[in-house]
């Protein structure tokens, strides 16, 4: 039996406005903080 799976990407190129990409880095920033200290919780 074959597994004959194919995976498909899509790159889209964003162009935003200098308030969308604030929102943007403060988002990465907190999704970020948040990682980090759910990581630090389970190491302790």
């Amino acid at each position: 039996m074959e597994n004959n799976t194919t995976i498909r990407t899509f790159r889209y190129r964003l162009y935003p406005t200098k308030p969308q990409e604030a929102a943007m880095f403060e988002t990465l920033r907190l999704t970020r903080m948040l990682y980090n200290a759910g990581l630090e919780q389970r190491r302790e």
